[in-house]
């Protein structure tokens, strides 16, 4: 790691929030105890120390500075729009929420060699809208533009065209001490022309991934080439026909047939492309549908298109070629990385519900687990899921993403009315049950919530190394991806 070069940090707008919670001292970690931000999981009460908003990387330093000298941990978060996971949530009690939404700058682009450096402030649509009309695109999410790009990309997410992680090249970080340093590839005059995001020597972009023992305050993203033609290939199957359908979409996988971006919903996320339902089109009520996403030249696209709508016909296949209302204009936009203003698509999903309003009025659980990309696997994952319902919980909606020709992670959708407390109560026993049944399967969620992070490390004796070395007193709050201090971890200082 290398300290980035001096120069003026990104200063506040014209107009701006003040850097801390209303009330304090720029510079200052307020003491008083508050309720934590809301959240659309309903999880547990938190008490925070309030809510800190610097607005440039210079008051970040300031913060975590004051922060050490008052034994305050951090909770830093990019826009707190983690939803069904505890959003801004801290895990423990007694942290400050370290909101860095107010870093909004997009600092450089680059579209011949394909890479932007942003802050943790800029969503998808801030970003896709700047490169709207050239030839990179971003590799977008399925939530809504105002997610943070950073955000998710430290959570490890799935984009609509590969994991958010491998668009990582670089970070920028502050460190428990206040040192601003930086990993992996960097732009420089002098430096390399090629973007290379694990460098030489040591890589350590991805100690920071799913990790509590810095503050990001930007990051080198790469972005892809946009490609020429797209086709979303709707494809639906019954339920009965659920291992043999994936069976056959991982052998189209592996043989290269179509690309590892394949998205597979079960009946009830199918609704949202108007797949059952009382809108659905005759005949497909309960239907799964599969989105196959083909992208490049157009006519590569079109071959390809042709040999998928051969397989089809076959009276073996298992999979069916879906209505075209089942991908239409606005999921080929996504996949084309084009700017969707309205956010259209996401409101489709939360039943028109706007990102702003999500935490505030919105019931929602998410569970997220790796299983083999199988047949038979994906088929046990969903009886999981319906054997771990609780009396009273909606049924779920399961989005099965396709990473590679081996995995397949699953997003598990619990909505609840969170005005009704036995909704909630009902949704959160699911979730309980869901993360004890698949955990003892071996498929523990890969992106814990805040009431199920991770109580153990996978090598305890090097992590409590690393976070000795990077955070020996406890500047930054537990998160849900490390032990916690009360578990053998580095105790807070008080």
């Amino acid at each position: 790691m290398t300290a980035p070069p001096p120069g003026a940090p990104h200063g506040a707008a014209p107009g701006a929030a003040p850097p801390t919670a209303p009330g304090a001292v720029p510079g200052a970690v307020p003491r008083v105890r508050e309720a934590g931000p809301p959240d659309a999981g309903r999880f547990g009460p938190r008490r925070t120390a309030g809510v800190l908003r610097p607005r440039s990387v210079a008051e970040v330093v300031d913060l975590v500075r004051a922060a050490a000298g008052s034994r305050t941990p951090l909770h830093p978060v990019s826009t707190g729009r983690n939803w069904g996971l505890g959003s801004g949530l801290p895990v423990e009690d007694g942290a400050a929420v370290l909101d860095l939404s107010g870093l909004d700058a997009v600092r450089e682009t680059d579209i011949r060699r394909g890479w932007a450096v942003v802050e943790p402030g800029v969503t998808q649509g801030r970003l896709t809208e700047r490169l709207a009309g050239t030839e990179r695109m971003l590799n977008l999410t399925g939530a809504s533009r105002h997610t943070s790009v950073i955000g998710n990309i430290l959570e490890r997410g799935v984009g609509l065209h590969r994991p958010r992680a491998e668009d990582l090249a670089g970070l920028e970080l502050v460190l428990a001490d206040g040192a601003r340093v930086r990993t992996g590839w960097w732009p420089a005059p002098d430096g390399p022309a090629v973007v290379q995001p694990h460098g030489r020597g040591p890589s350590l972009n991805h100690l920071f991934t799913q990790a509590s023992w810095a503050v990001v305050t930007a990051a080198v993203v790469r972005l892809l080439p946009r490609p020429r033609a797209v086709r979303v290939l709707p494809v639906v199957f019954p339920p009965d026909a659920l291992a043999e359908a994936v069976d056959t979409l991982r052998a189209w996988t592996a043989g290269g047939s179509i690309p590892a971006t394949t998205k597979i919903y079960d009946p009830v996320a199918a609704r949202t492309y108007g797949i059952g339902g009382p809108s659905g089109p005759t005949g497909s009520a309960g239907a799964h549908l599969a989105h196959i996403a083909l992208t490049g030249d157009a006519d590569t696209v079109a071959a390809r298109t042709g040999v998928l709508a051969a397989r089809l016909r076959e009276a073996s296949c298992p999979l069916r070629e879906g209505p075209s209302r089942a991908a239409d204009a606005e999921v080929h936009a996504a996949y084309a990385g084009v700017h969707d203003p309205h956010d259209s698509l996401f409101r489709r999903k939360t039943a028109g519900t706007c990102a702003r309003c999500l935490d505030r009025v919105g019931g929602l659980l998410m569970f997220l687990p790796v299983v083999p990309f199988e047949g038979a696997a994906v088929a046990e994952a969903a009886a999981l899921v319906g054997a771990a319902l609780a009396d009273g919980a909606a049924r779920p909606g399961i989005t099965m993403n396709v990473l590679d020709a081996d995995t397949v992670d699953h997003v598990v959708t619990l909505r609840f009315d969170p005005a009704d407390p036995v909704s909630t109560a009902a949704a959160h026993r699911t979730l309980d049950r869901l993360h004890t049944t698949f955990g003892a399967r071996g498929w523990p969620a890969y992106r814990p919530d805040v009431d199920h992070p991770l109580t153990g490390a996978a090598d305890p004796v090097l992590h409590g190394r690393l976070a000795g070395a990077l955070d020996p007193h406890g500047v930054f709050a537990r998160g849900r991806f490390g032990p916690s201090r009360s578990d053998g971890g580095v105790p807070y200082c008080t």
